[in-house]
C-alpha cells in the first residue's frame, strides 16, 4: 500500500512537472509577437519585399523594441499592426525601425520594383540610388515620411524629399537614362 502511494505521488509529481515545463516552453511573448506581426504583413496585398526580409524586418523590430516596449506602442498579438496607431511617430522610433528595415532589405531590388513600368536603371545606377538611400539624409527622411504615417515606398512622392530625391537622381543617372527619363515623364 507504501509502494503504490509513493508511485502515486511520483506520477503527480512528474505530470505536475511535465505540465509546468509545457506552459514556460509554450508562451514566449516574442514570437508570439513576431508571428503575429508577419502574419498581419503577409496578409497586405502589397508587399515590396520578399517574405525573408518580412521575417528579418519584424524580428528586427520586435529585437529593437522588445515585446513590451511594442505594447507600449500599441503592438500587440492581438493588435499586431506596425502601421496602425502610434507607432513609430517620434523621429526616435521611426529613425530605429528604419534603421532595422535598411539592414533587411534588398535595396537594390526595391528600387527596381519601385521603378515606373517602362524605366529601366542601368546596374551601376541602381547601387549608386541605393547607396544614397542608406544614407543619414535618407535614412532621416524615411523616418520622417513613416513618423507622418507613410510608407518608405511613398519617398518618391514624399513632399519632404523631392529635391533630394532629383538631386539623387541628377547625381547617379547616366546623361542615356536622364534623356529616357526625360521622354518617359513627358
Amino acid at each position: 500500500m507504501l509502494r503504490i502511494c509513493l508511485l502515486g505521488v511520483a506520477v503527480a509529481l512528474v505530470a505536475m512537472a511535465c505540465s509546468e515545463q509545457t506552459e514556460t516552453f509554450a508562451s514566449n511573448p516574442e514570437e508570439d509577437l513576431i508571428e503575429a506581426i508577419t502574419a498581419n504583413a503577409s496578409a497586405s496585398p502589397v508587399r515590396p519585399i520578399d517574405d525573408d526580409a518580412v521575417d528579418c524586418v519584424v524580428r528586427g523590430i520586435v529585437d529593437e523594441f522588445g515585446a513590451d516596449g511594442l505594447a507600449e506602442l500599441g503592438v500587440t498579438p492581438d493588435s499586431p499592426d506596425l502601421h496602425g496607431g502610434a507607432v513609430f511617430v517620434t523621429p526616435d522610433t521611426a529613425r530605429r525601425a528604419v534603421d532595422v528595415g535598411m539592414g533587411c532589405i534588398d535595396v537594390p531590388a526595391a528600387i527596381n520594383t519601385f521603378m515606373p513600368k517602362g524605366v529601366d536603371l542601368l546596374e551601376d545606377t541602381v547601387e549608386c540610388v541605393a547607396d544614397q538611400f542608406q544614407s543619414e539624409t535618407f535614412r532621416n527622411l524615411f523616418a520622417d515620411l513613416l513618423a507622418e504615417g507613410g510608407e518608405p515606398a511613398d519617398i518618391l512622392s514624399y513632399a519632404g524629399a523631392q529635391l533630394s530625391i532629383g538631386a539623387l537622381f541628377l547625381r547617379c543617372l547616366s546623361p542615356d537614362e536622364i534623356l529616357r527619363m526625360g521622354e518617359f515623364l513627358n
